[in-house]
Parts: C-alpha cells; sequence; structure tokens
C-alpha cells in the first residue's frame, strides 16, 4: 500500500480468513521482514477501523446474529 523509501518501512494490507497464532508476523518472517505494528479493521464482517485504541462498542443484535452463525 505505501513505501517508506527514507524510513525503510513499507504498509501492507492483507486479508485472511482464519487466523492462527501469530500468523501475519510468521508470514513476513519467512519473507525476511519484521512487523512493527498490526491494525485489524475487521473481525469477521464487523468493521472496526473507526474505533480509536482502547475504545470499544456494544454489538448490534445484527451482528451478534453473525456471529452465532460462525
Amino acid at each position: 500500500m505505501k513505501v517508506d523509501k527514507e524510513k525503510n518501512i513499507s504498509r501492507l494490507e492483507i486479508i485472511i480468513h482464519e487466523g492462527k497464532n501469530r500468523q501475519v508476523r510468521k508470514m513476513c518472517e519467512s519473507l525476511g521482514k519484521k512487523v512493527k505494528a498490526l491494525h485489524r479493521t475487521k473481525i469477521g464482517k464487523i468493521d472496526v477501523k473507526n474505533l480509536k485504541i482502547g475504545e470499544w462498542r456494544y454489538l448490534t443484535n445484527k451482528e451478534v446474529m453473525e456471529l452465532a452463525k460462525m
């Protein structure tokens, strides 16, 4: 998504459908890259990109029903 050649860092968007323990970090490590930070934007169909760090909200009834289907 974005490369800063001066700082030697890149920003990526990775979409996985089932996350295993430290999966993204291990995938990047296998390519010889170190992950400095991760930011989750979705959990299932629930969008959390507008929540600030440490912020939370109640799930809607529709979101609860979607999670129950999983």
